[in-house]
């Protein structure tokens, strides 16, 4: 596969990109910029013919044949919409293990060191994910989000990380045995069977650019993880990453949670039972799983301590958090309290 519109060659809506095999000769000669990053897949900036280029090199263990056709889905889905950098070209490069390779453009700007500022951009860009399936049929290969697995068989997910979580993790080895029940079915709650969202899988501030100029549109980047969800999985987990109170901890600022909720009342809004589910259902991402950590030891020795660490500082915060986001909820005008579900608008 080698451009969204399946040809070699891309569509009308997905234009002849630069190629992928040109463009990993670039980054083979040392002609790209090698973007710093913790996360399992490799980030390039370069230059091609008077064109910046991001490329997004997935490492080989996400780089399964289905990888390629949840991006170009996605891409076909997301084309035209303002903050959205359309696929250049995707494909799977050669070698002894295959790796998918996503050329994008690059978006020069910066990300926010505060996040909470985003709350309003990323409540429009949850409406227009929500609006860009309504009514699309998918690919079930293409439909899932970090909660699917745990879902589908939590007991195995925890048994299968268990051997990482010893020695001074052993707490987060109870924290999962404990809370498990309790996320999976508040998950359960907001999940529907009758309709999908366009998901980003990893929708926070930092991923938002924006541009230079004073009157350049805010970027979305980073979708190595999408694809479509049955569940408000970007919301739930940019609820978490976009109301701290700053970067590297996790206790979330009341005041962020209210804006973040009433701006999502005011989008797409929250299904079913609300906002303490909606925290429930984020707080699955922060569940270490064997795979992920796995891949984070092969790509280097410090990342998983790092990461184990990272998250045992979210599931300390977890109870107290939990509480402000049910009391900032119960708090909102009873007309803004989040309810039954309705369709995005």
């Amino acid at each position: 596969m080698s451009a969204p519109g399946g040809d070699g060659r891309g569509s009308d809506a997905a234009p002849a990109g630069p190629g992928v095999a040109r463009v990993m000769r670039l980054i083979a000669a040392g002609c790209a910029e090698a973007l710093e990053g913790r996360g399992v897949n490799a980030s390039y900036r370069l230059t091609d013919g008077g064109r910046e280029l991001s490329v997004k090199v997935h490492c080989p263990e996400r780089s399964g044949a289905a990888v390629p056709r949840r991006v170009a889905a996605v891409d076909a889905a997301l084309r035209g919409c303002a903050w959205y950098p359309p696929v250049l070209d995707l494909g799977l490069h050669p070698g002894g293990r295959p790796r998918l390779v996503v050329v994008r453009p690059f978006v020069p700007g910066a990300a926010s060191e505060d996040a909470r500022e985003h709350a309003a951009a990323l409540a429009g860009v949850l409406t227009d994910l929500a609006g860009r399936a309504d009514g699309l049929a998918v690919a079930e290969e293409t439909v899932g989000d970090y909660a699917s697995a745990w879902l589908a068989d939590g007991e195995r997910e925890r048994a299968l990380a268990a051997p990482f979580l010893t020695g001074r993790w052993t707490p987060l080895a109870r924290v999962a045995q404990a809370r498990l029940g309790e996320l999976v079915d508040g998950a359960a709650r907001l999940t529907r069977t009758d309709a999908v969202v366009v998901h980003h899988g990893d929708l926070h501030g930092r991923n938002l650019i924006r541009g230079t100029g004073a009157g350049d549109p805010l970027t979305v980047i980073d979708w190595d993880e999408t694809g479509f969800s049955r569940r408000p999985a970007d919301a739930a987990k940019a609820l978490w990453l976009t109301c701290r109170a700053g970067r590297g901890d996790f206790v979330l600022d009341p005041a962020a949670v209210r804006a973040f909720l009433e701006h999502l009342d005011a989008g797409p809004g929250l299904p079913c039972s609300g906002a303490a589910d909606l925290a429930r259902l984020g707080a699955l991402w922060f569940l270490p799983r064997e795979g992920h950590l796995r891949l984070l030891g092969e790509r280097g020795a410090d990342l998983v301590p790092w990461y184990l660490d990272w998250v045992a500082r979210f599931w300390a915060r977890f109870p107290g958090n939990l509480e402000r986001v049910e009391r900032v909820a119960a708090n909102l005008p009873a007309g803004r309290r989040p309810g039954p579900p309705r369709r995005p608008r």
